[in-house]
Formats: structure tokens, C-alpha cells, sequence
């Protein structure tokens, strides 16, 4: 049965009915009730003995274990479980994500019968597993509007309204970017962690064997010692046993440095394990917004452990037993001494004891004399040994001077052509050209990625502005009063010159963000974008049915009741694809779209760029005449809309799209 988690002050095990579980800063769990007495403000992890002072730092419920806890009862526990929908009492047996209600058998076919329920998912507590819920949560300020954005800048979510106040200066991605992107990084923690981990663990097998070693060596010795004493027991039990005596410490103070690092490589392997396993977790049920609120508290714990240098495989010693001369002495005691008979004067046993001390002190003057000839020796060797290392010195020197010219002189012809090339790459990325075939030489598979910009001049302030950040909002500006030349009709603006005659395609893109604040009523607009000519950019609120235009809409459909896509071509209906986005209050959504216009083809393309698909190809397009890029946005009271222009060093043009360009165009 898997571990339910536990409180690491007071080791009591989390329950559904228990207190909730807060995140202290080192990823481990403590009960709402310790959180709430800790005496003096300050909480003591008994897992990793640190201490958290509450009143420095303020802690989150650990909305990860409250999803492990209820995945866990469920598991092993569901009789506990009780019916939360009529709250009568009855034994519950499947659980509904969307009303996150626990049903009984009851409940259970009554949600599957009335209509407003009756699609949602229910999962039977023997077949559920750990999923991310998809329900979104609403905007505490701004009630059903989804937080789908995240604020880099103040670190928290928040809806398409905040957006457009309090955060409107901001950064902001959205929340499945944020979230993507904290999941890289736990990834590359869990990566980071793993690799320590296993360095450990081979440095703890090493510190084991060096153990099996040394008690292998301690044997061997102690064998060795026993043998080659037993033939001298008689004469040398003194030395034997001072040999041992040292043995026995050396070999002690060996095991109790290694016994050391053994624990304390486990404990670090432990914590260690800890954040890998709270990592697997986080994966496994955090949703987006608790990979970002948690990415801060794995980074820092992450980043600790990877400071600490990592450990290198421990590499024991050998001892050895020294029995130099051990032939001389044994030579040595079988002579030593005589026994001599009783008519022997004192004298003579004077002269026999100083004739042995002679005896020894000339064996000693030998040794020392045979010592000294093999250091002399030695010395010339290592004599002969510094010349030669002081001319491969010298060689080396001079080889080394030559490499640093000739990396000097490499260095200096990489600059110069690094500095040409910076010339020629900036020259590409300002023009923003691609080739669309790479084996074909023609000016017409070249493509463009213009750099087209709102005309601010000729914004019509009285439907629409342009923010701080540059975008195109549905929003009326009363700050600034409109000046001569600016748009009066077309709720929108267009580009500040025409697209050229440039023989070769041209290729622009547009990111919308869409929010309805409610449903929108027939044929309402959302956004449109198309060309046309600058005496017709201002004959009416949209240019759909101008002669000489191009566009497509995004706009409500009272055929197919949601959001459609419609293209027009000269005054005419052209294509239509239904039902695009939900026509529901509160939906939010990014549309990324992007225009090709070919004038030596007379086509325009339009693109899903995140559907990565063609939505329309216009043929015949009439290019005799100046063609206007055109931005409109609409209907501020139903939606709200932000179009943001994407430069053309900005385009990211990949061979897939490179592909769907060319094959729109054939």
C-alpha cells in the first residue's frame, strides 16, 4: 500500500477529513495545527531538522499532496468515502471532475440522466488515476473570466481584464507557456538530481567496497603477522603484539572516517531522493498554476543541493606489512647467544657480549653504507631525469609561443570574418528573407517577411487606440482627439505604406486575443484582416464588400451558432469554416494568423499558424494598383480584443510552413 504523507513535526499521516497540508520551503509537509501553534513563530522540520521562521516567510497550502491524499484514499480507502451530492449518507462510488462531487450509485445515474450534466466524465474510483484537471479557475476580481495569463513581472495569474488595467504594462505569456516552461525546468532539475544521485550512490559503493577491503586487508595481515611471528614467538611476543595494537587502530580510525562519509553520502542521497520523489509528484498531479506557484521552492532547493560539490568515487588506501630484512634477523636470533659451560670466566662472557654489540654495529654501518650508495645513485638518476624534463620543458615553451600565434592569428582572421558575417545575417534578419526551395534559384520562390507597421496617424480613435506595447484594442481612446487624416469610418487602421511590387511573395502575421465578455449576437465581428485599396480603407466599418478588397473575418454565425471563419474576395462571399471557436461567455482565446500576397502570382493566402493549415487561397487577385494591409478589431460592448503585429525578424519560419507556402502558391 502506498505511504499516505506525513506531518514532519507532529509524523501524523494526512487525511481528506485531517487538517490541510502546507509547503514549507525545503518541499516537506506540515499540518495546518503545527503551522497554526508553532511556538515562537517557528517550525522545525524533523526530516531535514531546519528551521522555518513563519514570520520571514509565508507558506502556501501544498495543493499537490491534497491531490496525492485524495488519490490515495480512493485507492486504499473508499469506504470512507460518503456521497457529497445529497450529503445523505450513502456510500459513495465514482467521483465527477467537474462538479468535484463524490456520487453515490443514485446520484450517479441521476447525473447521467439530466441533460445539463449528463456529458460529464465520471470515474469510477477503481479505475481513476492521477489526472491534471482542465476546469479553469475564474478571476477573483473580474467574476467568469478564466485565468489563462500569467504576469511575469508581479508572479501571479490573471484574466484578459487584468490584463488590459492594473497589468497592462506588464509581461505577460499565457498560462500554458508559463506552465510548459516550469515543467522544463523541473525536468531539468529532476535530470540535475538524478545525476548527483547516482554519483552518491556510486560514491557509497565505493566507500563499501573500500570497507570490504580494508576488513579483507585486516585479515590478510593479521594471517601474515600470526605466521611470521609463530616461528619467533619465543623472542618476539613484545613486537607482535605492538604491531597488532597498531593494526587494530590504523584499521579502527580507517573504518570510522569511512563509516563517516558513508553516512553522512546516505544522508545527502536521502534528501536528495526526498526532492526527486516530490518532483515525481508535482509531474504527476499539479496542475499548470501549481507548476508556476512551485517552481520557485524546487529551483532554490535544487540549486542548494547542486552547490554542494559532488562526490568522487573514494579510493582506500592499501595497507601492507613490512618484512624487510626479516631472512637477516631470523639468521640473526638462530646465532644469537650460546649457552656456555660453567669453566668460561666472566671475562670471557664480557668479550663474547662486546664482540656481538661489534658485530652489530658493523652489520648497521654496512646497511647504512648500502643505503647511501643507493641514494647517491637515486640522485644522479633524478638529476639526469630534471635535465631531460627541463629541455622538454624549453620544447614545449617554444611550441606553446607558436600555437598562441597561431591562435592570435586565427583569432584575428575569425573576427574579421565574424564581423562580416554579423554584416550579412543582420542584413537577412532586417529584410526577413527565406528561401522557399533551396534547389531552386528563382526570384519567385524568395520569400519576404515584411516589416509592416500600424499607421498611428490614422487610427480611428473614435472605435479603437493603440497601446503602450503596440497592439490594436477594441477600445475607444478619449485621452487623445482625432487630427486630420485619420480613419472615421473603418473601426481599425492599416499598415503606413503600401505592400511593394516586389515580384516575389510577401508574408506578414497577426497574434489576436480574444476574450468574450458574452455571447455574441448574429453576424457580429470579432477581428478582420485583408488588403485593399487606400481610396476604399475608409468607405465603411469593414471592407468585406469593397470591389477591389481581400479579407478574412472572424465573426459570429447565426447558420452554425458559434464563431466562423469567413474569406471574401471582391465585394463577394468566398469560403466559409464553421464554427471555429465557442460562441460561450468567458472563452478566451490566441488566434495566430498569417497573409501571403504575391503580386507575379496574383494570389493571397491566409494561414492558421497554430493549426500549421491553409484556411483560404484567393486567385485573380486584381495587383494593378497599390494594395493596403488592413487591421480591424470590433464590438467592444460583446468582446475583447487585442491584435499584436509580428515583425518580420520576429516570424518564425519553419520548412513545414516553408512547404505550405509553396504548395498554397503552386
Amino acid at each position: 500500500m502506498d505511504t499516505f504523507p506525513k506531518c514532519s513535526v507532529c509524523q501524523q499521516q494526512f487525511t481528506l477529513k485531517s487538517p490541510v497540508p502546507y509547503l514549507l520551503p525545503c518541499l516537506h509537509a506540515v499540518c495546518e495545527t503545527c503551522v497554526t501553534s508553532a511556538a515562537g513563530g517557528v517550525i522545525s522540520c524533523s526530516t531535514c531538522q531546519r528551521k522555518v521562521y513563519l514570520t520571514d516567510t509565508s507558506l502556501q497550502k501544498d495543493a499537490v499532496r491534497q491531490k496525492e491524499i485524495f488519490h490515495l484514499t480512493v485507492k486504499h480507502h473508499p469506504t470512507e468515502l460518503l456521497c457529497t451530492n445529497e450529503d445523505d449518507g450513502n456510500q459513495a462510488v465514482c467521483w465527477c471532475q467537474e462538479c468535484e462531487e463524490f456520487l453515490c450509485e443514485y446520484c450517479q445515474n441521476m447525473h447521467s440522466r439530466i441533460k445539463l450534466t449528463r456529458n460529464h466524465v465520471l470515474q469510477n474510483f477503481c479505475d481513476m488515476e492521477p489526472t491534471v484537471s482542465k476546469i479553469p479557475t475564474f478571476c477573483g476580481i473580474h467574476k467568469y473570466h478564466p485565468l489563462y495569463l500569467f504576469d511575469k513581472s508581479c508572479k501571479k495569474l490573471i484574466c484578459a481584464k487584468c490584463r488590459f488595467d492594473v497589468h497592462a504594462d506588464h509581461e505577460v505569456v499565457e498560462l500554458d507557456v508559463a506552465a510548459d516552461t516550469v515543467a522544463k525546468k523541473l525536468d531539468q532539475h529532476r535530470n540535475e538530481l538524478s545525476t548527483l544521485q547516482a554519483r552518491q550512490q556510486s560514491h557509497m559503493q565505493s566507500i563499501r567496497q573500500g570497507t570490504e577491503s580494508t576488513d579483507r586487508t585486516h585479515n590478510t595481515l593479521k594471517e601474515t603477522i600470526g605466521h611470521t611471528f609463530q616461528s619467533l614467538r619465543s623472542q618476539l611476543d613484545k613486537r607482535e603484539k605492538e604491531l597488532l595494537i597498531d593494526l587494530e587502530s590504523q584499521t579502527k580510525e580507517t573504518k570510522a572516517t569511512l563509516h563517516a562519509q558513508l553516512t553522512t553520502s546516505e544522508e545527502e542521497w536521502k534528501t536528495c531522493t526526498g526532492v526527486l520523489d516530490y518532483i515525481a509528484i508535482v509531474l504527476l498531479y499539479a496542475s499548470k498554476s501549481d507548476l508556476v506557484e512551485l517552481e520557485s521552492y524546487v529551483g532554490y532547493i535544487t540549486r542548494t543541493y547542486l552547490e554542494t560539490a559532488a562526490p568522487q568515487t573514494h579510493v582506500v588506501p592499501t595497507a601492507v606489512f613490512n618484512t624487510n630484512s626479516l631472512s637477516t634477523l631470523k639468521s640473526n636470533i638462530s646465532v644469537f647467544g650460546a649457552i656456555l659451560p660453567r669453566a668460561v670466566d666472566e671475562e670471557s662472557v664480557k668479550d663474547k657480549d662486546t664482540q656481538t654489540d661489534d658485530d652489530l654495529m658493523a652489520d648497521l654501518e654496512m646497511k647504512h653504507k648500502m643505503d647511501l650508495t643507493q641514494l647517491k645513485t637515486k640522485i644522479g638518476s633524478d638529476e639526469k631525469h630534471i635535465e631531460s624534463l627541463k629541455t622538454l620543458t624549453d620544447k614545449l615553451n617554444a611550441e606553446m609561443e607558436s600555437l598562441k600565434s597561431r591562435i592570435k592569428e586565427k583569432e584575428t582572421t575569425e573576427k574579421i570574418a565574424s564581423k562580416t558575417m554579423d554584416v550579412l545575417l543582420g542584413v537577412a534578419r532586417e529584410c526577413g528573407v527565406h528561401l522557399l526551395k533551396s534547389d531552386v534559384a528563382d526570384r519567385s520562390m524568395v520569400l519576404k517577411c515584411i516589416h509592416l507597421k500600424y499607421d498611428k496617424d490614422r487610427v480611428n480613435l473614435d472605435k479603437v487606440h493603440i497601446n503602450t506595447e503596440g497592439d490594436l484594442v477594441n477600445r475607444k481612446l478619449d485621452t487623445r482627439p482625432a487630427g486630420k487624416g485619420r480613419l472615421k469610418e473603418y473601426h481599425g487602421t492599416c499598415s503606413t505604406a503600401p505592400l511593394p511590387q516586389a515580384g516575389c511573395p510577401q508574408y506578414w502575421e497577426m497574434v489576436s486575443r480574444v476574450s468574450l465578455d458574452k455571447p455574441l449576437p448574429g453576424n457580429r465581428l470579432n477581428l478582420e484582416v485583408g488588403v485593399c485599396r487606400e481610396e476604399q480603407s475608409d468607405v465603411c466599418h469593414c471592407i468585406n464588400g469593397q470591389p477591389s478588397s481581400c479579407c478574412m473575418q472572424v465573426a459570429h454565425c447565426t447558420t452554425h451558432g458559434g464563431i466562423c471563419i469567413k474569406t471574401w474576395k471582391e465585394g463577394r462571399y468566398v469560403q466559409h469554416l464553421p464554427e471555429t471557436l465557442p460562441n460561450t461567455a468567458g472563452a478566451s482565446h490566441t488566434l495566430h494568423y498569417g497573409v501571403v500576397y504575391d503580386d507575379a502570382r496574383k494570389k493571397i493566402v491566409f494561414i492558421d499558424v497554430k493549426e500549421n493549415k491553409v484556411m483560404s487561397t484567393l486567385d485573380n487577385v486584381d495587383s494593378s494598383q497599390p494594395l493596403w494591409p488592413m487591421f480591424g478589431v470590433y464590438n467592444p460592448d460583446d468582446v475583447t480584443v487585442s491584435m499584436t503585429l509580428v515583425l518580420g525578424s520576429d516570424i518564425n519560419m519553419t520548412e513545414e510552413k516553408k512547404a505550405m507556402i509553396v504548395k498554397a502558391l503552386s
